[in-house]
């Protein structure tokens, strides 16, 4: 888990993963019948990286030299074991984004050529894995694939089965046999749209939305006024938290607080749409806004409902689609004649606030792409930050 070593640079932090990697192959190295002619070898590396951990600082040319080393150890352990390796590294997102790919090169270059698989997780916005000029770390459908464990709202039948089956099984381990014994059918598609198709965050406002129904008189279920409360107030600690960090990080969290009121004020003042589109070129164009963009999305402020929406009148031209979160325009926030969209059903509906025949259900992906092809576009430089 890279929490441990986010205080440490990516030269360090390499080195302790190569390192647990040996002194765990030894342990499996034991009674192997190759055991003799190695273990001596895998030892004094294990011991040498252990050394070189000691000092201050590190040189680019030490620890690159350390990769062949390892490599040959790895392989040359696997072999005589006859065993597959796994390596789980997870939370690699607190690795500084532009040193990332240079992290993910050392490990790779540890296990090319052995029977070892590596895993890791992170969140995507905040994750650089390839660099090409000049070509570092993992390039994605050569060296490594994208297995995103997130469901989006593009499959909103499929998002809903895949969420209810996952908190079925919590539920059933408790003795909760059906989930509407405890949460209203209006509640449960609301939970699909609150948390963006993201399991965790599913998980999380469904307890919570639980518990505001506990504190409701005679309440026999959690119903949607509990979801959207449990919503609001899951924004709310994220924003205090940006907010408490903006004295010692002004740069970073005052940029993300200043987008979300840029982004709430296009959405409900300028275009009157809680959904909108970003262009794929104009994020290409401007890198440090889409960060920015994706910084509002990793604390589930806005969510990504599809992430590639073809223009049927322009040729090879795809748009992002994203919503502004549930938190940020239900209730007393929201004014009338703004377009929303809502799932009832696992169907998603688009419709106006407070005007009656507004209503667009897509019950086909056609139908869907329709509505999402109606949204309005945002222009990323409305996130520029001075």
């Amino acid at each position: 888990n890279l929490q441990t070593y986010r205080r440490e640079t990516p030269d360090r932090v390499f080195l302790y993963i190569a390192h647990t990697i040996l002194e765990t192959l030894q342990v499996g190295l034991q009674g192997a019948a190759a055991a003799s002619r190695i273990a001596a070898q895998v030892s004094e590396l294990v011991d040498e990286i252990r050394l070189t951990l000691g000092h201050e600082t590190l040189a680019p040319r030490v620890v690159g030299s350390m990769v062949p080393r390892v490599q040959g150890s790895v392989r040359r352990l696997l072999e005589a074991m006859g065993q597959r390796l796994y390596i789980f590294i997870d939370d690699f997102y607190y690795i500084a984004r532009d040193r990332q790919p240079e992290l993910l090169d050392l490990v790779h270059g540890c296990v090319r050529d052995a029977d070892a698989w590596l895993k890791v997780a992170s969140i995507q916005n905040l994750t650089r894995w390839f660099q090409s000029a000049p070509p570092v770390g993992l390039q994605t459908g050569q060296d490594a694939d994208v297995i995103n464990l997130d469901v989006t709202l593009q499959d909103p039948a499929r998002a809903r089965r895949f969420l209810e089956d996952v908190l079925s099984k919590y539920a059933g381990e408790v003795g909760i046999r059906t989930l509407t014994a405890v949460l209203s059918r209006e509640a449960l598609d609301r939970l699909v749209l609150a948390s963006g198709g993201v399991p965790r965050d599913y998980l999380v406002l469904s307890a919570s939305a639980i518990t505001k129904a506990q504190l409701r008189e005679k309440a026999r279920l959690t119903g949607v006024q509990d979801v959207n409360q449990a919503a609001g107030d899951a924004a709310q600690a994220k924003l205090q938290e940006l907010e408490d960090d903006l004295a010692a990080n002004v740069g970073s969290a005052g940029r993300t607080l200043e987008a979300l009121r840029v982004l709430r004020a296009f959405c409900l003042d300028d275009k009157e749409s809680t959904y909108f589109r970003v262009d794929f070129r104009d994020k290409e164009a401007r890198p440090d806004e889409y960060t920015t963009l994706g910084s509002l999305t990793d604390l589930r402020l806005n969510h990504l409902i599809d992430p590639s929406l073809s223009d049927p009148h322009r040729a090879g031209e795809r748009f992002e689609v994203y919503m502004l979160d549930l938190s940020q325009f239900s209730g007393a926030r929201l004014k009338q004649g703004v377009r929303v969209l809502d799932f009832v059903s696992g169907s998603i509906v688009s419709k106006k606030t407070g005007e009656k025949g507004t209503t667009k259900t897509a019950t086909t992906s056609r139908q869907l792409n329709a509505i999402l092809r109606a949204a309005p576009i945002l222009q990323l430089d409305r996130l520029a930050w001075e």
